[in-house]
């Protein structure tokens, strides 16, 4: 089978098995964990999650984006230093853990026990993703896609014993739903361990200085991407919690649309996991790399426009569905957070050429000046507007960034932009929204019109060749 042909037959399994298992770890046990213990409690956690997420740059400073990247490329150099790689890593985690009590302390938090748990999560985490980015450099991208569920399989079958069978388990609490996530990242963690040293991957640290200066300093720049775009997509939580009069609570109900977000988003994170040590390995060859990106592309674009008109059309029923409540804030929220994924989707796509080309420094300015544009514009915002002011300014600064990275390949590495596509994103966009606005009061079952309303968009996207159907049933069947 042709890499390309594999390339693409792993990423179809990524998408099946994660629309299989994702949604229901956040539909059916974190959303349900929030309607369980409560909107302000929730956004207490939410909060100090996000806050821990700001600095998580420093349990890596780009070590595991690089080290997949380099790994992807010149995998006879660069698999012996796993071992070092992970002993700073290991390092790395201490000073996290002291930098994010430090700032926590000087903050003001006082939950204590949520920030030392996020904490262990974060680490374990890191830990996880740095272990699959050596599966994913060594282009074994179907194992990968299994490893990719791992986690989350686990947690939906120890929570789900607290969620729904609290007669036996107990109740759940914040602090049983923190601890199952640490035991099921320790868990999936040995399980990719296992993998690797069965499939030859040694451990152990070369000889020579831990603090190799040549591999930190080429790393750094993948650490400030890391760092400037944790600030962008979890700032926000944090300053809203701590800025609004009624931060909490407004925390809760931003946590309940950006749940909606990370969800959609999911499939454009995997994605990206692919697509870099993809590009690396063949960087050489552009026409197949033009046809993954573009490819990559429209897959995300056109489950924005399904998600974003969905959510927009039916955010009511939905809040209904997922929160037990008609909380018309709430819904408000809702409807103006997911209109940010196209953002998203675009850095998902054109920031991962930028890094896996070797264009870090300039992919830092741009995320940066996003960065800069999300600050002030929450720091305006928040304070009159709460959790709305926090999407709208993600919808500004998140637009911003993702067509700038898309405006800069094509100039920078003369990939294809395809403009296009952009008439028949947006056709397809006013066909969903019309399907959507007509039918809505019309008393169809809800979840029929969403049914009707993704055969549209697959229907459409074939017809345009947005979607080459022809090219993935080869590689399945």
């Amino acid at each position: 089978m042709k890499v390309s042909s594999r390339f693409y037959t792993s990423l179809g399994l990524l998408i099946i098995l994660n629309i299989i298992i994702k949604p229901i770890w956040i539909f059916g046990i974190d959303r349900q964990v929030q309607n369980t213990i409560g909107t302000a409690a929730y956004g207490t956690y939410f909060s100090l999650l996000n806050f821990s997420i700001v600095f998580s740059f420093l349990l890596d400073w780009g070590l595991t984006n690089y080290f997949n990247r380099q790994l992807a490329a010149d995998p006879g150099i660069f698999l012996h230093k796993t071992g070092q790689v992970l002993v700073i890593k290991l390092l790395f985690s201490l000073l996290y853990a002291g930098v994010v009590m430090m700032v926590a302390h000087l903050s003001g938090v006082e939950q204590w026990n949520i920030l030392w748990a996020v904490i262990i999560i974060q680490v374990l985490t890191s830990l996880f993703l740095f272990f699959r980015s050596i599966i994913t450099a060594r282009q074994q991208f179907s194992t990968d896609a299994w490893l990719s569920i791992v986690d989350k399989g686990l947690m939906i079958l120890l929570c789900g014993g607290f969620l729904y069978f609290p007669a036996i388990a107990g109740e759940i609490t914040i602090e049983k739903f923190l601890l199952a996530q640490i035991v099921c990242t320790g868990l999936a963690i040995l399980l990719v361990l296992f993998l690797l040293v069965k499939r030859g991957t040694a451990f152990s640290r070369v000889a020579g200085s831990l603090w190799s200066r040549q591999l930190l300093q080429s790393a750094i720049p993948f650490g400030v991407i890391v760092l400037v775009m944790s600030i962008h997509n979890r700032l926000d939580g944090f300053l809203l919690e701590r800025i609004h009069p009624n931060g909490a609570y407004e925390a809760g109900i931003y946590a309940g649309a950006y749940r909606l977000l990370d969800a959609a988003n999911m499939v454009g994170y995997l994605l990206a996991s692919f697509l870099l040590p993809f590009i690396a390995h063949h960087r050489s060859e552009e026409k197949k790399i033009n046809e993954v990106v573009l490819n990559s592309r429209h897959i995300l674009i056109l489950l924005c426009l399904f998600a974003i008109t969905t959510v927009v059309f039916h955010g009511p029923w939905i809040q209904e569905v997922l929160y037990h409540s008609s909380d018309s804030k709430a819904i408000i929220v809702l409807q103006y957070c997911l209109p940010a994924l196209l953002g998203y989707s675009l850095v998902q796509v054109y920031g991962t050429v930028m890094t896996a080309t070797g264009q870090v420094v300039p992919l830092c300015y741009i995320v940066l000046l996003s960065v800069l544009i999300n600050i002030v514009l929450n720091l305006l915002l928040i304070p009159g507007y709460g959790a709305k002011g926090c999407c709208l300014a993600a919808l500004a600064s998140q637009g911003f960034c993702g067509i700038t990275t898309m405006l800069y390949v094509q100039k920078k590495s003369g990939l294809l932009i395809h403009h296009r596509s952009g008439l028949m994103y947006i056709f397809i966009g006013v066909i969903l929204s019309s399907f959507y606005y007509w039918s809505r009061e019309m008393g169809i079952n809800r979840w029929l019109l969403i049914i009707g309303a993704g055969f549209i968009t697959v229907t459409l996207s074939i017809l345009f060749k947005l979607i080459a159907i022809s090219k993935w049933l080869k590689n399945w069947i």
